[in-house]
């Protein structure tokens, strides 16, 4: 796994919410990168890297929901639909990457947006905590979705591994990263800042 980006270089200046957004991204990729491989490490079976894509999709898009749970009250709406945009946007061009080298040339980011969009419905109603972290529903929805990605021959198993490791894994690894990126960026970030980002990805 790629060493985490815990915080900046230049720590005295602000920065902007693409940046923030960037530098989240690398971070839940490379998390959702490490829990495939745990995945696998625990005995699931993927059988191509087309399919372990499709299940670091599902990881992704459940650290984005927490991401923008976590940022709730440290960012107005404006400022949080940025930074949650531009991390999305970000992920999606690293997804375009990988795509293309796995599966040949093509056009692949719409369909990841497009899960991400999906998965703002469907984690919406979920409970989170900033002190006990995602619900059970919020880990369940995400075992779903990860074990339809991984085929009958372990789908029965996976949703509980995700509900009693996996998930509180990745919301660990997330909450350790997350201050060192957010914190030093507030300073950028003033009452009335306006950039062009909305909730969902286009």
């Amino acid at each position: 796994m790629a060493r985490l980006k815990g915080g900046w270089n230049q720590r005295g200046r602000g920065r902007s919410l693409q940046e923030i957004g960037s530098a989240i991204s690398f971070n839940i990729w490379q998390i959702a990168g490490q829990a495939v491989l745990d995945l696998e490490n625990e005995g699931f079976q993927t059988d191509t890297q087309s399919q372990r894509l499709d299940v670091l999709t599902e990881f992704a898009a459940f650290l984005l929901q927490l991401v923008d749970r976590i940022l709730f009250d440290q960012f107005d709406q404006e400022q949080r639909n940025g930074i949650i945009s531009g991390a999305g946007l970000h992920m999606a061009g690293i997804l375009q990457d990988n795509r293309q080298e796995t599966n040949g040339e093509g056009e692949y980011r719409k369909q990841f947006l497009t899960t991400l969009n999906e998965r703002i419905g469907d984690y919406s109603q979920c409970k989170f905590s900033r002190i006990d972290g995602p619900s059970f529903i919020f880990y369940r929805i995400l075992g779903d979705h990860v074990s339809a990605k991984m085929g009958e021959k372990d789908n029965k198993w996976i949703t509980g591994y995700i509900i009693d490791i996996a998930g509180d894994k990745l919301h660990k690894s997330l909450k350790r990263i997350l201050p060192g990126l957010i914190d030093p960026a507030k300073k950028g970030l003033e009452p009335g800042h306006n950039m062009d980002f909305g909730k969902n990805y286009d």
